[in-house]
């Protein structure tokens, strides 16, 4: 009676996570993040840094990637990609960061950009970023929660 139960209660956690969220964890860079079931893999990086998903309409992209960080430190190279996006035409309107996280947003015609950073071992950065129409605004700030919370390094650096 006691297997039994055990197993249907790992098959119940195991279709609710599946519902919610796909977890990923990144074998180059080590960082993790649980990414939205309903997104489908447009590509994967050959290089093993990361990937592209899509919302099931199309209109939502959602780029994961781990990069070696060129600048200086974490707060230089965080600088550098938000300086890059402003001259890609974004306005950005929001940033907040620490000395192991940075997040920022803004908009370019009818899209809204959300990037968050967070520094890896080693040398490195995870990050996200979710590009989508303004008008589904409340539609992607709960996911974009999620996202940021779940975006993690490794526990311990080696």
């Amino acid at each position: 009676m006691f297997a039994r139960g055990v197993i249907i209660f790992c098959l119940l956690s195991t279709s609710a996570l599946a519902a919610d969220d796909k977890p990923y964890l990144n074998s180059r860079f080590g960082y993790s993040i649980d990414l939205p079931s309903e997104f489908k893999v447009v590509s994967v990086a050959d290089n093993n840094d990361g990937m592209s998903l899509e919302s099931p309409d199309g209109s939502a992209k959602l780029l994961v990637w781990g990069n070696n960080i060129m600048e200086r430190d974490f707060k230089a190279e965080s600088s550098s990609r938000r300086k890059s996006y402003a001259e890609d035409g974004w306005l950005i309107s929001y940033e907040k960061h620490a000395s192991a996280w940075a997040s920022y947003s803004g908009s370019r015609g009818d899209r809204f950009l959300y990037v968050r950073e967070i520094a890896l071992c080693d040398g490195a950065m995870g990050n996200f970023s979710l590009e989508y129409p303004k008008v589904d605004q409340k539609r992607y700030g709960g996911l974009i929660e999620k996202l940021v919370k779940s975006l993690a390094a490794p526990n311990r650096c080696e």
